[in-house]
């Protein structure tokens, strides 16, 4: 093979070795530690799940260049917040604690999923 090949064969093989660390990491893939089989692939497969709708909100919905793109980023920033949702009417509303200071990157993921 030519040597550029190679080395494009090899970063690809990197970023995908790079998104199995953090879903293992993050989301926690490898704990596998039910007795049957069916358990452990349904639990890797929620994982999994919950893996690609993350990438896809990380893909479409967050920009700029203050935004670290990562998985934890995400759960952190935008999943583990604290908030209180309330239905007035024909409304949903999202009311989120004052110091949640990445709020327009929050509305816009639920502007875009409305």
């Amino acid at each position: 093979m030519p040597a550029g090949k190679v080395i494009k064969v090899y970063n690809g093989r990197g970023d995908v070795e790079n998104r199995i660390k953090e879903g293992k990491n993050t989301l926690r893939w490898d704990k596998t530690s039910c007795q049957r089989f069916d358990a452990n692939h349904a639990r890797l497969k929620v994982g999994i799940l919950a893996y690609n709708l993350l990438h896809m909100i990380r893909q479409f919905y967050v920009w700029g260049e203050e935004v670290k793109l990562s998985i934890n980023w995400l759960i952190k920033r935008l999943i583990k917040v604290g908030a209180r949702v309330s239905c007035h009417a024909r409304r949903w509303y999202v009311h989120e604690g004052s110091p949640f200071s990445l709020d327009r990157h929050y509305r816009a993921v639920l502007a875009k999923s409305s």
